[in-house]
């Protein structure tokens, strides 16, 4: 999947894969709990995913132009996704979640903040090793963007 050559084409690929396996992971965690703020919390983590998936989707199909754009939705089903953004596979990160049925919103946001910081980590490493500097500029943004996340989720975690 990754690694390092990657053009910017192949770059918003790998973006799309991650955000749809961190979707996964937060959709799939959101019917693993009982506590019904968690189940909300994971919900609302999972739109904010969506929404990225459809940001690096315009991304890619803008960069690509008339090749042949693909509506969202095949899109997206076509696409596979095995590793969520902190690098993880998606069981492996569901296993955070596995058996915790009294989670409640202070401890999903918990779990939310290490995926953030690790899909932080991931980016920031897919940059630093990616050979094309736009393809770079590309993973920095995102890191950027998960840098973002995880400001918003620890400031959340102050206010409970």
């Amino acid at each position: 999947m990754i690694r390092g050559d990657e053009d910017i084409a192949e770059g918003l690929l790998n973006a799309f894969r991650l955000e749809k396996g961190a979707h996964a992971f937060y959709e799939a965690a959101s019917e693993r709990v009982q506590d019904r703020s968690a189940v909300e919390m994971f919900r609302k983590l999972a739109d904010v995913e969506e929404r990225h998936m459809h940001d690096v989707y315009d991304l890619y199909h803008a960069f690509i132009g008339d090749r042949g754009p693909v509506p969202f939705p095949e899109f997206k089903e076509k696409m596979p996704a095995e590793y969520t953004e902190s690098g993880k596979t998606i069981e492996a990160a569901l296993s955070d979640v596995q058996g915790r049925f009294f989670m409640d919103a202070k401890e999903v946001l918990r779990v939310a903040l290490q995926e953030e910081s690790s899909a932080l980590d991931l980016y920031t490493r897919m940059a630093e090793r990616s050979e094309d500097p736009g393809t770079a500029a590309l993973y920095r943004q995102l890191s950027g963007e998960e840098e973002e996340h995880k400001s918003m989720i620890e400031k959340t975690l102050k206010g409970l």
